[in-house]
């Protein structure tokens, strides 16, 4: 498909019975094995948005099979960023191509949540795209005060990750760390509200468990080795 150029039909099936029962298991989305690093060449992008799983007017990134709204992608991609003839790069593959210069050598969690937020944006948006990805169900997508009875009765700080990406357009977080605070609190307060609802609070867990996956695998944190007192 050209560079840039847009599609709007076909059909797809999620895998999530297959990646819960543990048939298929799930890579981060930075891995470079040869079956996560397919490129343009390869096969056609798909006919569904990565993020919200329709179809319509996509845009195809150009280094990997996935397509985009436009308002879905973050950044949000304007039309002057496309042409017949200009690459269109998704933040998944700009992120993967360079991580390894970017982030010369690792660093520890605390390095990490100090980084002014003003320099991670990639990062940030990156952590972003899987987790609206992961959220097949959109259930941590918008204000849960509009939908669901009684939460304000419970929840007294209510987040939610289209109020976090409009945060980090307006610049309100300082820090790395602010961002994660928030975002971990969605799922916080998803296991506060939801104590006596098995199936949404396992929702809440499997996310929070995939974004504190990605996150060390995005900012490169290096693994913590037992000290020698604590090998006696």
């Amino acid at each position: 498909m050209p560079p840039g150029r847009k599609t709007s039909s076909g059909t797809g099936n999620p895998l999530s019975v297959l990646i819960e029962s543990k048939i298929l298991d799930i890579h981060s989305l930075l891995c470079k094995c040869k079956l996560c690093s397919p490129t343009a060449t390869d096969r056609d992008n798909d006919d569904d948005c990565f993020i919200c799983r329709s179809q319509g007017s996509l845009i195809c990134c150009d280094k990997c099979p996935r397509s985009f709204h436009q308002r879905c992608h973050l950044p949000n991609v304007d039309d002057s960023m496309l042409g017949d003839n200009r690459p269109w790069m998704c933040t998944l593959c700009v992120l993967r191509d360079s991580q390894s210069w970017h982030y010369p050598k690792q660093m520890t969690y605390q390095e990490a949540l100090t980084c002014r937020i003003s320099d991670h944006l990639l990062e940030c948006h990156h952590l972003l795209l899987c987790l609206y990805h992961a959220d097949e169900d959109k259930i941590f997508v918008t204000d849960p005060c509009i939908n669901v009875r009684n939460y304000t009765s419970v929840i007294k700080t209510p987040i939610w990750l289209d109020r976090v990406v409009e945060k980090l357009q307006q610049n309100l977080y300082q820090s790395v760390q602010h961002f994660e605070c928030d975002v971990l609190l969605i799922f916080t307060n998803c296991a506060t509200f939801n104590r006596d609802n098995a199936e949404f609070r396992g929702m809440g867990e499997r996310l929070k468990n995939l974004f504190e996956r990605e996150f060390k695998s995005t900012f490169s944190i290096q693994l913590q080795h037992p000290t020698a007192s604590n090998s006696q």
